[in-house]
């Protein structure tokens, strides 16, 4: 039976009592008004184990989730040598630690987990070695030198090696490996992030105006959906009516094991929405039930052709109608990286960016804000009024 991590709180009242976290009909938790820390208990090897998890709910919630998934099967009792024998039976041979791990990958999406998959099979078939223990600096540099003779660009060669390091490091590959270890240098280029210029591609505001003219009343409320609320395309298809709270005027994400849903790094969290996008919402629910889609398929199924067939679809109309509208090579994409952009332009931080497009690292939200218009009337206003200091506020007025 595999580890169940709890989520525990502790409430700033007389005595400081630690108490569990209850959750909401949907599979939320809620805060108490009264909770400052969050912790996670589990209990491994028959001993009870006790982390921080931070002061917010949601984080603490996606740390659960995390360690919940490390620790799977970890929980086996290992076989113990017999005295004056060595320890054999705790070697982890390749294979099968790579087949534990490529099951429990199953719990992401389908697509990180194909990639994950796929680096981890190539990796067993092209390492020489038959346990974790026997892996070297060695085996890591000719498996990198093999990706790049493949022919493979140098982004999937890093992408690649970064899986199967990460693949690695979660069968616990540190205990085992006695020589000296991979250092930076050994990594592959990242050219990612050695182009330090990159940007995503992002809607201008007349092309927005030009989709929403010609859009159906259930396309302009996709469309005020996904810049509204940052949703990737994926989180968009599967939202319920039940994950719109009208009152707080927010929707969530969070995992849905029947419609075969994971977040992203199970990051699952809550995003305010727009009153427009409520209002929006509201015209278009008609009779919905609560465990009905919001944006469902013709058939009423989840739909994986919105960002293909719907979105691309009213680009098209809007191109016919005259406008001109560029057509990304990922089109809901684009609107998300307007939300980013737009709740930046408007005083936002990056770190509640960050939380509400369900980032783990806040460097990715930075190459989303580098496709902020910086040439607007609205900048040139921010960085004069920047520039513009109290004491020459007052040196002027005196004047």
């Amino acid at each position: 039976m595999a580890t169940q991590v709890k989520l525990y709180q502790r409430l700033k009242t007389q005595g400081f009592p630690i108490i569990s976290v209850q959750y909401s009909r949907n599979g939320m938790p809620l805060k108490d008004q009264r909770a400052t820390t969050y912790y996670l208990r589990y209990r491994l090897n028959g001993k009870r184990h006790c982390s921080a998890a931070g002061n917010d709910v949601l984080e603490a919630e996606n740390q659960r989730k995390r360690m919940e998934s490390r620790l799977f099967l970890v929980d086996t009792p290992a076989v113990q040598p017999m005295p004056g024998q060595t320890a054999k039976s705790e070697r982890k041979a390749l294979a099968d630690e790579a087949a534990i791990y490529i099951e429990r990958s199953k719990q992401k999406s389908r697509k990180t987990y194909l990639g994950y998959k796929l680096a981890v099979e190539l990796f067993v078939l092209l390492c020489k070695k038959t346990y974790l223990g026997e892996i070297t600096r060695d085996d890591m540099l000719d498996f990198k030198q093999g990706l790049i003779a493949s022919g493979k660009s140098l982004s999937t060669v890093f992408n690649t090696f970064l899986k199967v390091i990460v693949f690695l490091n979660d069968r616990g590959i540190g205990k085992y490996v006695e020589d000296d270890w991979l250092k930076a240098k050994d990594w592959p280029v990242n050219v990612d992030k050695k182009n330090q210029n990159k940007k995503y591609t992002v809607y201008t505001e007349e092309e927005v105006a030009a989709l929403l003219a010609v859009a159906t009343k259930e396309e302009e409320a996709l469309i005020r959906f996904c810049v509204g609320s940052g949703f990737r395309i994926g989180e968009v298809a599967v939202t319920q009516w039940k994950d719109v709270d009208w009152g707080e005027k927010t929707a969530c994400i969070k995992t849905k094991p029947h419609l075969e849903f994971h977040p992203k790094d199970y990051e699952e969290r809550v995003v305010a929405l727009p009153d427009s996008v409520i209002d929006m919402l509201n015209e278009i629910r008609g009779d919905a039930s609560e465990d009905d889609l919001v944006f469902p398929s013709r058939k009423g199924g989840v739909d994986k052709h919105l960002a293909d067939r719907v979105i691309n679809g009213i680009i098209d109309k809007a191109n016919a109608a005259g406008n001109v509208v560029q057509k990304p090579k990922k089109p809901a994409h684009a609107f998300r990286v307007l939300y980013a952009t737009r709740l930046h332009q408007q005083g936002v931080d990056i770190e509640t960016i960050r939380q509400d497009l369900g980032h783990s690292d806040i460097t990715t939200t930075q190459i989303y804000l580098r496709s902020a218009n910086k040439q607007s009337d609205a900048h040139r206003k921010r960085i004069n009024a920047a520039a513009n200091f109290k004491a020459e506020r007052m040196g002027m007025a005196a004047a």
